[in-house]
């Protein structure tokens, strides 16, 4: 079997390719259509067919990317700021060395180490910030009231650049494409959001493990999960789901797409 990965939220996703029409760039411009599906975003024409648009995110994860997105950018901005306060705190506790200062640099450091992404720029820069930011608390501990004026321009200089630079990446990052999908090989089914193409790979229909292995454990799948998963293929250290486009929704939803 053939399949195309895509990356939706922190999961990667298979279609088998002889599912998949056509993708295409999402550029936000889809036609709303009243529908009370939470799932749909909008209807896009595609071969002269009006065809229905899902956002697989909110499918799959409960939420889209892009609001996801748009709370990491909160956040981001929000430790942009206290890291202004944090180094402002720092220069009146030269003399003290009050402990409050070494609690706020392990929350920020938290916070980065918990971070998870599969954007490698992004990762980089946060790598970055909490390199300088453990790196000028633990000079700071040993500067005297003289160099930390110094030092505190450069690593708030630093630290700007660099948590602006990280906003900017989710924001440009984000380049979601719609994936065209056919249940007949020639006619246009339904179209799913999603944030990226990875790569195609072929697989055996015996490396594909069953949702039985998931299950028999004693752990349930929600009915709607269960529904649309083929099953499970090994990728290097994670899984991917194998989604059966024409069991993504059950007949009563099915017949309303109709």
């Amino acid at each position: 079997m053939d399949l195309v990965n895509f990356q939706v939220g922190a999961k990667t996703i298979s279609l088998p390719i002889l599912d998949i029409l056509l993708t295409e760039q999402y550029n936000n411009d889809l036609t709303e259509v009243p529908n009370n599906n939470p799932n749909f975003i909008g209807v896009r024409e595609f071969m002269g067919t009006p065809v229905p648009i899902f956002d697989l995110g909110l499918i799959l994860n409960r939420h889209s990317t892009n609001s996801q997105n748009k709370e990491v950018i909160k956040q981001l901005k929000n430790l942009k700021q206290q890291s202004k306060i944090w180094l402002s705190s720092l220069s009146s506790e030269l003399q003290g060395k009050d402990a409050t200062q070494e609690h706020q640099h392990i929350e920020f450091s938290k916070w980065l180490n918990e971070f998870e992404c599969d954007d490698e720029d992004l990762s980089t820069l946060l790598l970055r910030v909490k390199e300088t930011l453990t790196a000028t608390y633990e000079e700071f501990s040993e500067l005297d009231d003289a160099k930390w004026p110094s030092k505190k321009a450069t690593a708030a200089s630093r630290l700007e650049r660099l948590f602006d630079s990280a906003i900017e990446q989710v924001e440009i990052g984000y380049k979601p494409i719609i994936v065209f999908t056919t249940i007949d090989g020639r006619e246009p089914h339904i179209g799913l959001l999603v944030d990226k193409v990875k790569d195609s790979i072929h697989v055996e229909e015996e490396d594909i493990k069953s949702l039985d292995a998931v299950t028999a454990t004693g752990f349930e799948l929600d009915p709607e999960t269960s529904r649309m998963m083929k099953g499970l293929i090994q990728l290097d250290k994670k899984h991917s789901l194998i989604i059966e486009t024409k069991r993504l929704f059950s007949q009563e939803q099915q017949a309303a797409l109709a």
